[in-house]
């Protein structure tokens, strides 16, 4: 997504989850224990008007060339999400905190998953954060858009359009949670589920397979996917270098016959067989790294990032040839042209020579 405001302050609602006042106030989390020692600190991070600056700069700096924003246009628009910012953390702040302090203690306390009752509770301070965080949003977007010609407009406006649809993954998600479906691997910002909600429920339980091993085979089917399907991005890799290089019809056929034939052959790679393999090799890696350190940083654990990267060898070769073979498409001139603008880009960052 290429929407940098709105991802800053996507970021910034939760920064804002601190009291700006820097206490507690009144509609607060439950009562904490009495003992100096072990309850709250009352004092915490507070989001300040230079916090709130620092993220409004960082935003401008991402949407100037965006948008081809003049100086006084972003200078505008900085302010604009400066003071809103503002707004939303003096009114929000002590929902937004709650969220915040539910999500770190959870997150760190189960390695980053949520349980289904934290969940669930989770989801209940969403519910009540979604709409007043889309109504920044929407009069944030409203009022840059009013410092922007049609031309700037039109794309500002499909882009806040792809972010909003984004963000209804979000409310689809905690809708799901509130209700109690909640899968093995319940994150905020990723559910395996947005993708198939059928699969939300947990999978029965294996009485022959140890807490343990359960556990460790979750994490590692959770984020596997990435490792195994390089393939799932090639599409996405030949759009980018369609337009890098300008490739002319010919280019683009021939770009189009080389994805399929690579599809075909990441296909015979893939195997059941070979899927398994990997998985349970991430899954011993897995559970080795909680047992003595002779074993988890000593000769065993080598051994099994070495098969790992046998195994996986075949995939990222192919990989490797398809991007390459892509790269061998355009001519001299495509290819001098494309490092110009690069050139040209970050020459205005202050880079006074391309190092490749």
């Amino acid at each position: 997504m290429r929407l940098r405001v709105c991802l800053f302050l996507a970021v910034a609602a939760f920064v804002v989850a601190i009291d700006p006042a820097g206490g507690r106030g009144q509609d607060s989390a439950p009562a904490e224990s009495n003992d100096e020692e072990t309850k709250g600190t009352e004092i915490g991070i507070r989001f300040t008007p230079e916090i709130a600056a620092a993220i409004a700069t960082r935003s401008i700096s991402q949407m100037k060339p965006r948008y081809d924003l003049d100086d006084g246009q972003a200078e505008e628009m900085k302010e604009i999400i400066q003071r809103r910012l503002m707004k939303f953390a003096q009114e929000n702040a002590v929902l937004n905190r709650d969220m915040i302090e539910l999500m770190m203690a959870t997150m760190i306390e189960n390695d980053g998953r949520f349980p289904k009752e934290e969940a669930k509770k989770f989801a209940e301070l969403a519910q009540r954060f979604t709409p007043k965080f889309k109504e920044l949003i929407t009069h944030t977007s409203a009022e840059i858009g009013m410092k922007m010609n049609v031309t700037q407009r039109l794309k500002y406006t499909a882009d806040v359009g792809i972010f909003a649809a984004g963000f209804v993954i979000f409310e689809n998600r905690m809708k799901r949670w509130e209700e109690g479906k909640i899968g093995d691997y319940a994150n905020p910002f990723f559910d395996p589920a947005d993708k198939d909600p059928s699969k939300v429920e947990s999978e029965p339980r294996d009485p022959n397979e140890s807490e343990e091993h359960r556990k460790a085979r979750k994490e590692v089917e959770a984020w596997l996917g990435g490792q195994m399907n390089p393939d799932e991005r090639w599409q996405e890799y030949l759009d980018h270098t369609t337009v890098y290089y300008g490739f002319t019809e010919t280019q683009k056929t021939s770009a189009a016959a080389i994805l399929k034939e690579c599809r075909e052959r990441a296909k015979a790679i893939k195997t059941p067989e070979w899927q398994a393999a990997v998985k349970e090799n991430r899954i011993i890696r897995r559970l080795t790294m909680g047992t003595a350190e002779e074993v988890s940083g000593g000769p065993w654990m080598v051994a099994i990032e070495e098969a790992f990267e046998r195994l996986m060898k075949p995939m990222r070769d192919l990989n490797d040839e398809f991007r390459r073979r892509l790269n061998d498409l355009p001519d001299s001139t495509q290819r001098a042209t494309a490092r110009e603008a690069v050139r040209k880009t970050l020459a205005k960052k202050g880079v006074k020579q391309l190092p490749i």
